[in-house]
């Protein structure tokens, strides 16, 4: 059965981390494809994640998260059946990641501190403000030979290197925790008390033609599914919808 994937984070620090893992992957996906259509987007995302760097302390924040990783795998180390191979090398990633976070600086502080990036970064803010009358200069860079443009584009994913392998190192833990279970939403609605989640991962069949919202926090969420309205928009599903809830 085709299901769509929703993730749903229940607290400030995780949805941070996932809007800085979708920023990373689409600079990703966007640098493959040197268009100027592509390129627009790619710096688009580059900058928006030096917007999300810069509120509050990202990197104390992933430093703990690292660190709490790091004593619970000591612990888990502890017991009889622990597979010590393997718990071996995810500990030595975590410390390798931390060594790493901790001898760089300020993350975000490469994209601010590059002359080129720096240029064109306010023109991004106006619409339409990339046109060529605007920045000839981005304009006479997206006509450059690939291999020009393939080395700056390099530098650049280098800005975000660090960011993104602890972020991805984070967000797998915490989602390799994720307990799940195949629930119901009665009338389109489901609520539950929970204890110390953090996300929530949510799989509805495709066939069901309804979407959830969720709100809550760690101790509480309510999932409402709604559906698409031409008269309103969208408006709430008041039909039993089955679908698969993972706690993590």
């Amino acid at each position: 059965m085709a299901c769509v994937e929703y993730e749903f984070p229940l607290n400030e620090k995780i949805r941070t981390y996932l809007r800085i893992e979708y920023l990373i992957n689409r600079m990703k996906s966007l640098s493959t494809d040197l268009s100027a259509e592509s390129m627009i987007g790619f710096f688009e995302a580059l900058f928006a994640i030096a917007e999300v760097t810069e509120r509050g302390d990202l990197k104390g924040d992933l430093l703990k998260d690292l660190e709490k990783h790091e004593k619970n795998l000591v612990a888990w180390s502890q017991h009889p059946n622990i597979d010590d191979s393997a718990l071996g090398d995810v500990l030595q990633t975590v410390m390798r990641t931390t060594n790493a976070l901790q001898k760089s600086g300020r993350l975000g502080q490469e994209i601010k501190e590059d002359k080129f990036l720096s240029s064109i970064k306010q023109r991004f803010n106006i619409p339409g403000g990339t046109c060529c009358f605007d920045l000839p200069h981005l304009h006479f860079w997206l006509h450059q030979d690939e291999a020009c443009k393939r080395q700056d584009i390099n530098n650049w994913l280098g800005y975000v290197e660090i960011l993104d392998n602890v972020v991805s190192l984070d967000l797998k833990f915490v989602r390799d925790r994720g307990e799940s279970a195949h629930v119901t939403a009665n009338n389109g609605f489901y609520q539950d008390a929970t204890e110390n989640t953090e996300l929530l991962l949510i799989s509805v069949p495709a066939e069901s033609q309804t979407y959830p919202t969720v709100s809550g926090n760690k101790h509480r969420f309510s999932i409402r599914f709604m559906e698409l309205c031409n008269e309103q928009g969208k408006a709430a599903s008041e039909t039993d919808i089955s679908f698969k809830l993972t706690c993590c």
